[in-house]
């Protein structure tokens, strides 16, 4: 009987010892790939004459797409200027704003020689062409990544004087 209760007990103690293994390296992998982050989104009108402009917490976004009449299939000049937050990367994606056609997002490259305090980020998108929906509403997402948070800025572009499909 005792050998039968101590190979009993041998066996529970090897599964208890395969989950904490299994726990730990969940765990473990959990904490390398993902750094748990706040998350804030802001809305913000548009003009592409006019460029682009935000408050985001202590900060400021002024973001330009040229040419301004954003002409589909062609690519888009686009400028970020980051104020009082500290990005490490700034992405940004066109997406339309009442059917998701949201295109692969493209990062936007940190410029050097900048305005003190003022960061430029700057990159080269495109929209495309909506087949079903000639009236296109299309937001422009910057997703600013810090240390603490993720920034996501949405400007719904409106390009008075120009056609955005």
């Amino acid at each position: 009987m005792s050998k039968h209760l101590s190979q009993f007990l041998l066996s529970i103690a090897l599964l208890l010892g395969l989950l904490l293994v299994f726990y730990l390296s969940r765990s473990l992998n959990k904490s390398e790939t993902s750094v748990d982050k706040q998350a804030f989104q802001t809305v913000s009108y548009c003009n592409t004459f006019k460029g682009c402009q935000t408050r985001v917490g202590d900060g400021s976004i002024t973001l330009s797409i040229l040419p301004a009449s954003m002409p589909t299939g062609q690519p888009l000049d686009i400028k970020a200027e980051v104020s009082g937050l500290a990005a490490e990367k700034v992405s940004m994606e066109f997406v339309g704003r009442d059917m998701p056609m949201g295109l692969m997002p493209f990062n936007l490259e940190k410029q050097s020689g900048h305005a003190s305090g003022t960061d430029l980020y700057t990159g080269t998108g495109s929209i495309t062409f909506c087949t079903t929906d000639s009236k296109m509403v299309w937001v422009a997402r910057l997703k600013i990544e810090t240390r603490e948070a993720v920034h996501t800025i949405l400007f719904e572009l409106d390009n008075v004087g120009g056609v955005l499909n």
